[in-house]
C-alpha cells in the first residue's frame, strides 16, 4: 500500500515553502499527500506581501471530506495563521484523526521575517495542537516563543525541548539552523518519546539563505513516520534529504535559494 499523509498548511505560490514545497517532498520520497490550504499567501522569494486565510467553514469542509474518503498514515501541520484556524483544525483532529500521528511544524515567522502567526494564537497553538501532537518541530526562534527562554547553545535546546514536551507532544525536534556553532556545522536536538537527547547534525552552507528548509524537514519527517520507520531513523533521513536538497539548491529569483527537492 502506497502510504499517504494529509497536509494542512499555507500556500506560497514561488513554490519554495508551503503547500507547494510539501507536496514536491512527498513526492520525491513516493508518497501520497493530499492537501488542505489554511492561507493563500502573496509572496516570492524576497518577501510575504500580503495572507489572505481560508474562510472557517471552507478550511473545516476542506479537511472534514477528506478525513471520511481517505486513510492516512501521518498528518503534517504547518502554516496555521490564527487562533480561529488552529481551533478549527484542532477540533476536526480531536473528533476524525485522534490516532493518525500529527507532524507539526509550528510556523510563526517566514525566513524573510515576515510575520505569519499571529501573537494572540501562540497559546492556542500550545494548548489545542502542540499538546496531543506526535512530533513537534520548531526552529531556534519558534522554540524561544514556545519555551519562553533564551536559546544559546546545545544545552539550552536540550533544555527547551523538554519544556515544549512538557505542553504535551510526545517528541519535540529543535532545529539549530539559526544558531552559529563553533564547529561550523547546523545541529538539531531530538527529545524522542523515552526522553532520550540525540544531536542530529549536518555540514552547514556558507553565504546563502535558503526558503522553505523548515517545511521541508517536516514534510520529510512525515513521510518517513508514515512509512513505519522509528523516530530517530525518520529524523536522520529527514535531515540527510533536506541537507542534499540545499546543497543543490536553486536561485530561481532574486531573493532566497530554495532547495532542489528531486
Amino acid at each position: 500500500m502506497t502510504p499517504k499523509i494529509l497536509i494542512i498548511a499555507g500556500s506560497d505560490p514561488s513554490g519554495g515553502a508551503g503547500i507547494q514545497a510539501d507536496i514536491k517532498t512527498a513526492t520525491a520520497h513516493k508518497v501520497y499527500s493530499a492537501a488542505a490550504i489554511t492561507c493563500l499567501t502573496a509572496q516570492n522569494t524576497k518577501k510575504v506581501f500580503a495572507i489572505h486565510n481560508s474562510p472557517i467553514e471552507f478550511l473545516r469542509e476542506q479537511i472534514a471530506v477528506v478525513l471520511e474518503d481517505i486513510q492516512f498514515d501521518a498528518i503534517k501541520i504547518g502554516m496555521l495563521g490564527t487562533a480561529e484556524i488552529i481551533d478549527c483544525v484542532a477540533d476536526l483532529l480531536r473528533k476524525k484523526a485522534k490516532n493518525i500521528p500529527l507532524i507539526l511544524d509550528t510556523v510563526m515567522v517566514a525566513t524573510s521575517g515576515d510575520l505569519l502567526l499571529k501573537k494572540n494564537a501562540i497559546a492556542a497553538l500550545k494548548l489545542k495542537l502542540i499538546n496531543g501532537a506526535y512530533i513537534v518541530t520548531p526552529n531556534i526562534d519558534e522554540a524561544e516563543v514556545l519555551a519562553e527562554m533564551e536559546i544559546k547553545n546545545i544545552f539550552n535546546m536540550q533544555q527547551a525541548a523538554l519544556k515544549i514536551k512538557a505542553l504535551g507532544c510526545e517528541a519535540v525536534l529543535i532545529k539549530g539552523g539559526h544558531l552559529n556553532f563553533s564547529d561550523g556545522r547546523i545541529h538539531n536536538i531530538l527529545l524522542d518519546e523515552k526522553n532520550n537527547f540525540h544531536r542530529i547534525s549536518s555540514k552547514k552552507i556558507e553565504n546563502i539563505q535558503l526558503h522553505g528548509t523548515g517545511c521541508t524537514l517536516a514534510s520529510a519527517l512525515a513521510c518517513n513516520i508514515a512509512k513505519k520507520m522509528d523516530l530517530l531513523s525518520a529524523t536522520k533521513k529527514a535531515n540527510r534529504y533536506v541537507f542534499r536538497s540545499a546543497v543543490k539548491n536553486l536561485s530561481v529569483g532574486k531573493g532566497s535559494a530554495v532547495l532542489s527537492h528531486f
